[in-house]
């Protein structure tokens, strides 16, 4: 049996042992969806793991992230460092890629053809990105950590999802300034690698259409009925795997469940139980259509300025 195809362009997730079955769980459903794909799997971490027999055939490879700066250990985020290998993704794979979409593990995939996403044209930024979620409902929304330093409002990314062109990104010193952050500005990092790059950047991104990154799940579960939504991105602490919710699909939890009981049974106790089949009640109800109403103007601005999910904004 010959060896994957192996290509220029990368989808790649960063976690260690204790999120690895949640970063296969992405490969996995990209791999579904994406039958024709032009793009490698990368899972970027410091631990050692092994490449399941099921992920063989699809190329997966395991990254050995490089050492972080000592300064890194002020975006430590609940314990892990994780989440900042993906600061040095482009430099560490720059040889070998020349476009990364890096996606969090705490996601959900609907579909979307991520050969053409890996195409975007971003000008001459180092990554494409979604706006974070307060942009949906408040108009001029100042980042906490633009606030903390006394900066103006400026454009201001989820990084739960990156468009990554490795070259800009090096040569702009992404990496660097990002980790800069930890020594310059520590009282601003508020979101780990978040507050990192942003703060790094400082609004200069293109702007991704919010299918690619939906974090708004919980919030504006009607919205998905008129736009179409290609990566949902559990934000916060509700997420399908750990915590019920009113507001959240039954389906996430069920495809969680059938992934661990055909390739890690063991981890299933982990999973939290499905909930009870019951239907919203008239209060949770009302506290959907209450924030669909208010927030509509703005959510429909955002919404129209990103009606081709495949150009970039900047």
């Amino acid at each position: 049996m010959g060896l994957p195809e192996r290509f220029d362009c990368a989808v790649a997730l960063c976690c260690d042992r204790n999120y690895y079955h949640l970063a296969l769980f992405m490969v996995w459903q990209i791999a579904h969806h994406n039958p024709h794909r032009r793009f490698d799997f990368i899972i970027a971490t410091r631990d050692d793991l092994e490449v399941p027999d099921w992920a063989r055939p699809l190329g997966l490879t395991i990254h050995r992230s490089g050492d972080l700066p000592p300064a890194a250990e002020a975006g430590r985020y609940r314990g892990s460092v994780a989440p900042l290998y993906r600061i040095m993704l482009a430099r560490e794979l720059q040889s070998r890629y020349r476009r990364i979409l890096y996606l969090d593990c705490d996601m959900f995939v609907e579909g979307g053809d991520l050969n053409r996403l890996m195409e975007v044209d971003i000008g001459p930024h180092p990554i494409g990105a979604v706006l974070d979620a307060p942009f949906m409902y408040r108009a001029n929304y100042q980042a906490l950590e633009f606030s903390r330093l006394g900066w103006p409002a400026a454009p201001y990314a989820n990084t739960g999802l990156q468009l990554i062109d490795t070259r800009a990104y090096v040569e702009q010193d992404v990496d660097r300034r990002s980790f800069d952050v930890c020594t310059t500005y520590p009282q601003a990092i508020i979101y780990t690698d978040q507050s990192l790059t942003n703060i790094a950047l400082r609004g200069q991104f293109a702007q991704l259409a919010p299918c690619w990154n939906w974090q708004w799940n919980n919030r504006y579960p009607l919205l998905g009925m008129a736009y179409p939504i290609f990566l949902r991105h559990f934000i916060g602490t509700l997420k399908p795997d750990r915590r019920a919710g009113p507001f959240l699909d039954v389906r996430y939890n069920q495809a969680y469940r059938e992934f661990l009981g055909n390739f890690v049974p063991e981890l299933l106790p982990r999973l939290v139980p499905m909930p009870k089949p019951k239907p919203m009640t008239l209060k949770q109800l009302a506290v959907v259509v209450a924030r669909h109403l208010m927030s509509q103007g703005q959510a429909r601005d955002l919404l129209q300025r990103h009606a081709d999910p495949f150009k970039a904004l900047y």
